[in-house]
């Protein structure tokens, strides 16, 4: 019998996210999948109606939605907690170093193979992926990511100035490699594996590269991410570059790369009306607040984007943050915003979901959804609330017990 064919019954205690301020919670829950998909969350025991089903007792563990990282550089991935500094000191001191090894297709298997294992046994099973300038490492990146059977947004990183010798490009090379990168990989593998043009920040694009950008994704329906307002230096130094922009975000927007399938990093250092243009295109945003408080960036203001009515999600960014779990990133959301527990599950499984136009795939345990998911070793108290509290104020990657990818298991 193929895993197609297999019909599994897990019980446990089952948190479905539904909204920023509402999960469902099962205790015990049952949770049905069929081949790769869910077929049914409930609280009554289905065993009689389905006697042939393989019935595994998770003895209390929690049952959570894969978790879904909006923004992650795999060529950090061998630096993580590496290095000191704010943002544009640490990039030149650590980041760019490292991300030159990549020209070595041997290191990037290497690295690529360790960062994608990594990532499901933190229970992550969907990324958005920055890679290096390298079109043979976005390659592999792409093999390894498809080997894993993970969901996977990558990117092959745009530079073409402000930045060193070997890793500046040409604008039009850095484009053509771009392009084949997208037209080889995106939708692959069923659609779970997306191409999403990457230029890096404004800083080290020229406005003729975004500009290009810009003009393929208007044209081919491509995603884009970037980084937006992450540092005060960054933010002046854009100022400087584009002395004739109105703001940061203007850069991208006269550029053309603001729009629903745009998803911009940190967004800390934002005006008021820099707020109302994100809010304007549809423009995702990726919180990371980990890696904004390790390099002492800030903290984005959270409240006022949700307000505006920005989508916001949760991104790792490692190497800014030491760590690739999602139950961290949850903790110093909570921290720094003040946030429920709860909303920040929403953050880190089905609103990253809705960020990539996936909320009918993944996120959570509707029927039909994709069987992806993980189960924490953790028996929490009786209600709700202390369950999520336990989760998004205490656990990390070694309270993650099993990770199951499209059915299958992946990590134990």
């Amino acid at each position: 019998m193929g895993i197609r064919d297999l019909r599994r019954i897990f019980k446990g205690i089952v948190i479905n996210p539904v909204a920023p301020d509402r999960v469902d919670y099962y205790d015990p829950g049952y949770l049905v999948i069929e081949g790769e998909r869910i077929a049914r969350l409930t609280l009554d025991d289905p065993q009689s109606e389905f006697p042939g089903a393989d019935f595994r007792d998770m003895n209390e563990k929690v049952i959570l939605p894969g978790f879904v990282d909006t923004h992650v550089h795999l060529p950090q991935f061998a630096i993580m907690g590496v290095g000191k500094g704010q943002l544009l000191t640490w990039l030149n001191t650590c980041t760019y170093p490292e991300e030159t090894r990549f020209a070595d297709p041997q290191y990037a298997e290497k690295i690529s193979t360790a960062f994608f294992d990594e990532l499901i046994a933190n229970g992550t099973t969907t990324a958005v992926i920055y890679c290096s300038i390298h079109e043979h490492a976005t390659d592999i990146a792409f093999t390894a990511a498809r080997a894993k059977g993970v969901r996977a947004f990558i990117g092959k990183t745009m530079m073409d100035r402000n930045s060193p010798s070997e890793l500046q490009e040409d604008s039009q090379d850095s484009i053509e490699a771009s392009m084949r990168l997208f037209e080889r990989w995106d939708n692959s593998d069923g659609g779970r594996l997306r191409y999403i043009f990457t230029p890096r920040y404004a800083a080290s694009c020229s406005m003729s590269l975004m500009q290009r950008v810009g003009e393929i994704a208007r044209a081919t329906g491509a995603f884009v991410q970037s980084h937006l307002a992450e540092n005060i230096d960054e933010v002046e130094w854009v100022h400087e570059l584009f002395p004739g922009k109105a703001s940061y975000a203007a850069v991208y927007d006269d550029a053309g790369v603001l729009g629903p399938r745009t998803l911009m990093a940190h967004c800390i250092h934002l005006s008021a009306k820099e707020i109302d243009l994100l809010a304007e295109r549809a423009v995702k945003v990726a919180f990371c607040p980990y890696s904004n408080r390790a390099l002492h960036s800030g903290t984005m203001p959270y409240r006022k984007l949700r307000e505006a009515g920005i989508s916001i999600s949760l991104g790792t960014d490692i190497a800014g943050a030491p760590t690739l779990s999602m139950f961290e990133q949850m903790r110093e959301a909570i921290r720094a915003t003040g946030m429920t527990p709860a909303e920040a599950l929403y953050l880190a499984t089905l609103a990253g979901a809705a960020a990539l136009g996936l909320s009918d795939r993944i996120g959570n345990f509707v029927p039909g959804k994709d069987a992806d998911f993980l189960a924490v070793a953790v028996k929490p108290r009786a209600t709700a609330e202390e369950a999520l509290s336990t989760l998004g104020l205490h656990c990390n990657k070694n309270w993650v017990a099993e990770v199951y990818v499209r059915g299958n298991l992946m990590y134990f």
